[in-house]
């Protein structure tokens, strides 16, 4: 569940790489260590990244509580991942203010795979969800890897019975799984083999119309889990309340 914080967080700094005239939002990936019981107790944010905004996203992390994660049934220390949504604002003198906004699990996010041509020219869309096998060294197992699940479209209305363009979709995903760049989790110190379940929607072009109804449609990816049955990953605890930034 997401977990929305309260604007406690807020610098002034340099940005001119992403600097705008207007405001603008960016996640930020925080790789987290929690302890068995659950706690936060230390945070670095990835990327390359100015130090103020990387010191914003990282206390933004503080607060967040897990289930923690458990071997055998045992609690114990991990490693994980946490995205910051971070809100930029332009004050006017070549500085920008930023404010963390909120705080979600880390998703898989694979670069945009190419739209078969056939398909984005006839109107045909899809909803994928796709299973990528993580090996603990953090190689994709491509072997293991695939489809889950798919929905195919035309214009607004799903196709039941077609399996028109199904093997285009899955092949152009399946090509950049393999360049994937993954989230290690971490369990007891040890790095862990994970399942992860990845959205991938193609929408027709010009077509947003259409692309909120596939969107509308398709049953949300769940996630990730350790391969290992005796290996519960770290989880966020569900919020007691939600408060939106301001």
């Amino acid at each position: 569940m997401t977990r929305l914080l309260p604007v406690l967080f807020a610098v002034l700094f340099s940005l001119p790489a992403v600097a705008a005239d207007r405001p603008f939002e960016r996640p930020v990936v925080v790789r987290v260590d929690v302890d068995a019981s659950g706690s936060v107790v230390a945070a670095q944010a990835l990327g390359e990244l100015p130090q103020a905004l990387a010191s914003v996203a990282e206390s933004a992390t503080r607060g967040v509580e897990f289930e923690p994660a458990r071997v055998n049934g045992r609690a114990a220390p991990s490693r994980t991942h946490l995205v910051v949504q971070m809100r930029f604002e332009p004050e006017g003198d070549d500085s920008v203010s930023a404010k963390a906004l909120k705080v979600e699990p880390a998703k898989a996010v694979l670069d945009p795979p190419v739209y078969p041509t056939r398909a984005a020219q006839r109107g045909y869309g899809a909803h994928l969800v796709m299973r990528i096998e993580l090996n603990a060294d953090g190689s994709v197992d491509m072997d293991r890897s695939g489809l889950a699940a798919i929905s195919l479209w035309k214009g607004g209305r799903k196709l039941e019975d077609s399996q028109v363009y199904r093997d285009e979709y899955v092949a152009e995903v399946m090509k950049v799984m393999q360049h994937w760049k993954p989230l290690i989790e971490e369990v007891g110190g040890a790095p862990v083999a994970t399942s992860w379940h990845v959205p991938v929607t193609f929408c027709p072009p010009g077509r947003q119309n259409v692309c909120a109804r596939i969107k509308a449609d398709s049953p949300a990816a769940t996630g990730r889990t350790a391969n290992d049955e005796g290996i519960r990953l770290a989880s966020l605890k569900p919020a007691r309340h939600e408060v939106s930034g301001s």
